[in-house]
């Protein structure tokens, strides 16, 4: 029995020594437990201390339903023996459907090592003394120790293939996400990231304006707030349901489309494209300010030898040395004042811009 066998023997027979307790728990807290064994197995594979600020786990815990029976119950294993947690930005929680399967992904910045789990599904429906003879290693029908450093993928194409082929349908999301965490991806970016279920350069998109305009147009007082509109939608919408609390239920961010000669108009006016229109609107004062914004046009990253699926991520990653400046990747085209009536008209106006031209 080698080293690494000893270690998850002498972790199996915690569990066993704790089955007992375990046993005598309702069914929903399989789920605990599973997330328990994922944690344990996550220890001895990536070789990490309980709360390793340099360790995340990324899962769908709390999205997926097995069986008719929720999972979040799996992440409060998670954090029990791991220590791994969302408060430290060490565990986090991805949007997808909830009839996708459950699965964990333990990522070590330092060492660039991560580990898949998915659990074998039998393991849902046994019953609680079948599950206690079930050994950590047979509890998961996915086991993969990968490298997860997107700059060691890219270096070399065989890892690269083994990664993404031991991922699957997840390795976008996992692999976007964790890489920009490890390259120091703020909570507010990563909590953008989890609604949209990966991290690129369309959602920073989003990102760097909200940033934008909250450092020249800043709410000052409670009876400030934001209307965004614009007139294309794409992966940059993800953001303002996180950031701003905008969702389509409750407006705020509001859409309209234009045709290419209105397209092309405006980039003749303006000199670029405009990406869209924020207002800081003041409810007592009844007026506000606004800014036609658009995106600053930026040397290329150098993006020698770096395969096609991996270049948006590869982006990603390059932006966090620049997160915390979004004044390098927006600008102010032009800026108005505004009353109520213009403010209507400007929200319900098939171009937006052609109110703003008056202004």
């Amino acid at each position: 029995m080698n080293t690494h066998q000893k270690f998850l023997f002498a972790l199996l027979i915690a569990a066993l020594l704790c089955a007992p307790a375990l046993a005598s728990l309702p069914d929903a807290n399989r789920m605990e437990e599973i997330g328990q064994r994922a944690a344990y197995t996550a220890l001895s594979e990536l070789q990490f201390s309980k709360g390793d600020p340099g360790v995340m786990v990324l899962t769908n815990a709390g999205r997926a339903v097995v069986n008719g029976q929720t999972t979040e119950r799996a992440i409060s294993g998670i954090t029990k023996i791991s220590g791994l947690q969302n408060g430290d930005s060490t565990l986090w929680t991805v949007n997808r459907a909830e009839w996708k399967p459950l699965w964990f992904y333990f990522y070590n910045k330092y060492t660039g090592k991560g580990l898949f789990l998915e659990p074998d599904t039998a393991v849902y429906t046994m019953s609680k003394a079948e599950f206690s003879q079930v050994s950590f290693d047979d509890t998961f029908s996915t086991r993969a120790l990968v490298i997860g450093d997107l700059l060691k993928i890219i270096a070399d194409s065989d890892v690269g293939n083994q990664t993404r082929d031991a991922l699957g349908g997840e390795s976008n999301s996992i692999i976007s996400i964790t890489n920009a965490w490890a390259h120091g991806a703020p909570y507010d970016l990563m909590a953008a990231a989890m609604l949209h279920n990966h991290l690129c350069p369309g959602l920073l998109g989003g990102y760097f304006p909200i940033k934008y305009v909250e450092k020249v147009l800043p709410i000052e007082n409670s009876a400030q707030s934001y209307t965004y509109i614009t007139t294309s939608t794409s992966c940059k919408e993800d953001a303002y349901p996180v950031l701003w609390d905008m969702t389509p239920g409750k407006g705020g961010a509001i859409v309209h489309s234009l045709s290419e000669n209105e397209t092309a108009a405006l980039k003749e006016e303006y000199g670029s494209s405009p990406r869209g229109i924020f207002v800081r609107w003041d409810s007592r004062a009844k007026s506000g300010t606004g800014i036609v914004f658009g995106s600053v046009t930026q040397a290329s990253t150098a993006e020698n030898n770096v395969p096609e699926w991996a270049a948006k991520p590869y982006r990603v990653v390059m932006s966090m040395a620049t997160i915390d400046k979004p004044e390098l990747s927006v600008s102010t085209l032009k800026t108005f004042t505004i009353d109520q009536e213009t403010l209507s008209e400007l929200k319900s106006a098939a171009n937006p811009y052609s109110v703003i031209a008056n202004l």
